[in-house]
């Protein structure tokens, strides 16, 4: 870990949790846009009872994601069920009864069937500052609800957070200053107490510092990135001698970043 100076101490830490938590192989990723398409075909009938083939809904959520898109919103910003509703809204399909349910259910789709990969140094970190009384938080851009990850990584993955805020939950995704203020509400604590680590320079460490909070880029599982999934991060801004640089999350935990919990 390159140090800063001058050197900053933090009450709580956030995780980003795509490639820096957790990270997926482009195999099982390919099968969560199938499983959601699976779970909508189960569910969901045309108002004249009639079931739903995987390509009309398929054309739906890219109909309906279009438009997400040319509003400056998308499905990471959007909770399920409102994201629901839009869909059988284009489908002309009846949604189920159990409207609430259903939602609950389609936030979590595919996390059993094709889970996601724990980062072992995530795990650790986040047990041992936990022990110590420190708040551990995710704040990630997602199209699922943060109680969805916060249930799937304490029960399967053995990584439990205080907190998990979700961009789906918030509105409003990294690096917009909302779900960073949103998070030191959560925590109850002042932005400049928080240290946020995170793989993307322009999400994780502007957003993170523009809302005030220390920032620091992760590195270590840049190597996961599948072919083509984010543009590289210049040389020059991964190399700022003002952020710190992480290649394992538990040098977290030396010195004294966080020398006591609350």
């Amino acid at each position: 870990m390159r140090n800063v100076s001058p050197p900053r101490t933090f009450r709580a830490l956030s995780l980003d949790l795509w490639f820096t938590t957790l990270y997926y192989s482009p195999e099982r990723e390919a099968q969560w846009p199938a499983d959601r398409i699976r779970s909508l075909q189960e569910n969901l009938r045309t108002r004249r009872g009639e079931p739903l083939t995987s390509s009309d809904i398929e054309a739906a959520m890219d109909q309906v994601h279009s438009r997400m898109r040319a509003g400056n919103s998308g499905p990471i910003t959007v909770d399920p069920e409102e994201t629901l509703r839009l869909y059988a809204n284009a489908l002309d399909a009846e949604l189920p009864a159990a409207l609430s349910s259903f939602s609950k259910a389609y936030s979590a789709v595919g996390l059993s069937e094709h889970p996601p990969i724990p980062n072992p140094e995530a795990v650790a970190v986040v047990r041992a500052l936990t022990n110590r009384g420190v708040p551990v938080i995710s704040i990630t851009n997602t199209a699922r609800r943060g109680a969805t990850w916060h249930e799937f990584l304490r029960d399967h993955m053995g990584i439990d957070f205080s907190h998990i805020v979700s961009s789906a939950d918030c509105g409003a995704a990294k690096p917009d200053l909302s779900i960073f203020q949103q998070a030191a509400r959560t925590l109850g604590l002042a932005a400049s107490e928080i240290l946020h680590v995170g793989d993307r320079w322009e999400l994780d460490v502007e957003g993170a510092q523009r809302a005030g909070f220390g920032a620091a880029l992760y590195t270590g599982l840049w190597r996961r990135y599948p072919d083509g999934l984010y543009p590289p991060t210049k040389p020059a801004l991964s190399d700022s001698t003002t952020v710190l640089r992480v290649e394992n999350l538990e040098q977290l935990l030396d010195g004294d970043l966080f020398p006591t919990g609350r």
